[in-house]
C-alpha cells in the first residue's frame, strides 16, 4: 500500500462515515481496481461510476495519469488528480460553498503512471442548470440566473476559481432550489486571485448558457456580476467584458479533448 493510501485510510471514518463502512463499503483504495457494472461517464483516463451498498450510494471518480518525475521540481502539483479533487471538495465545503460531501480518496504510483480515485456524496438531481434554463420561462430564468450569480460571487469572493465553470458542472439538487458545484478537481484558491481566472470562469458560463437565454439577459448577468465584484469604473468594466468575449470565442474554437462531445453545445 502506498503512503498516500495509508494516509487516506482514516478519511473513510471522517464526517461519520463509519456508518458507510458498517454498510459494507470498500475502502477507497480498493476502488482503484474495481470493475463497476456500469459507468456514468467514461473517457480515456477518466471514469465515473456509482458505488452501492444496500440503500447507500456514492459516486467514485477514477483517473489514470502519466506524470513526469521532475514536474514537482518545476512547480507542478504533486498530488494526483482525484486526490486534488478530494482536497478541493473539503476546502470548498469549509468555505461554505455547495459541493458534494467528500468521503475518501486514494492513489497508487507506478513510476510515471499514477492511478487515483475520489469517493463523494451522490447528489440526487434531475438536471443540470443548463437543462433547467433551457426549459424555463423568462421569469424562472431570471430567478435561476440570480441564484447562479450569488453562487459565482460567493465562489470568487472567497478567492476561488472553478476553472471549468460550465453549466453542466452545476446541478440542481432534487426537490430544492440549491445549486451544487461538480467537477472541482481543477478549482484553485489563491490569497491574491488572478483576474484571468475570473475571466475564464465567466466566459465558460456564457459559453454554456443555452440559446434560449437572450443577449439582453446575458448582459444583465454580466453587469450584475461586475456590480457584485465592485468593478464600477467604466473603463475597467469594458476591459473585463472585452476579455470575457475574447476568451469565450477561444473556448468556442477549442476542439473537445479525448474525443468527447461538448455536452454544452446545441446539436
Amino acid at each position: 500500500m502506498s503512503r498516500s493510501e495509508t494516509a487516506n485510510a482514516s478519511l473513510w471514518t471522517d464526517l461519520g462515515l463509519d456508518v458507510h463502512r458498517r454498510a459494507g463499503w470498500s475502502a477507497p483504495a480498493e476502488l482503484l481496481d474495481a470493475c463497476p457494472e456500469a459507468f456514468l461517464r467514461r473517457v480515456p483516463g477518466r471514469e465515473t461510476f456509482i458505488v452501492r451498498s444496500g440503500a447507500a450510494c456514492a459516486v467514485a471518480k477514477r483517473a489514470v495519469e502519466r506524470r513526469a518525475p521532475f514536474r514537482a521540481l518545476l512547480g507542478g502539483d504533486r498530488n494526483a488528480l482525484c486526490v486534488r479533487e478530494h482536497a478541493n471538495l473539503r476546502a470548498l465545503a469549509e468555505d461554505g460553498l455547495p459541493v458534494p460531501r467528500a468521503i475518501g480518496c486514494a492513489e497508487r504510483r507506478d513510476g510515471a503512471r499514477v492511478r487515483s480515485v475520489v469517493v463523494m456524496e451522490h447528489v440526487e438531481h434531475v438536471e443540470t442548470l443548463r437543462e433547467r434554463l433551457g426549459r424555463a420561462s423568462f421569469g424562472e430564468r431570471r430567478a435561476w440566473c440570480g441564484r447562479l450569480l450569488a453562487l459565482v460571487l460567493r465562489l470568487h469572493g472567497r478567492g476561488w476559481y472553478h476553472r471549468d465553470l460550465y453549466l453542466q458542472h452545476v446541478v440542481v439538487r432534487a426537490g430544492t432550489d440549491e445549486l451544487v458545484l461538480l467537477d472541482v478537481a481543477r478549482a484553485r484558491k489563491e490569497p491574491a486571485p488572478r483576474e484571468r481566472w475570473f475571466v475564464k470562469d465567466v466566459a465558460a458560463l456564457l459559453h454554456s448558457i443555452p440559446r434560449v437565454v437572450s443577449a439582453r439577459e446575458r448582459l444583465v448577468f454580466l453587469a450584475r456580476y461586475l456590480d457584485g465584484r465592485g468593478i464600477d469604473e467604466r473603463g475597467a468594466r469594458r476591459r473585463f467584458l472585452a476579455r470575457v468575449v475574447a476568451k469565450e470565442r477561444r473556448i468556442s474554437a477549442h476542439a473537445p479533448r479525448a474525443g468527447e462531445d461538448r455536452p454544452w453545445t446545441d446539436r
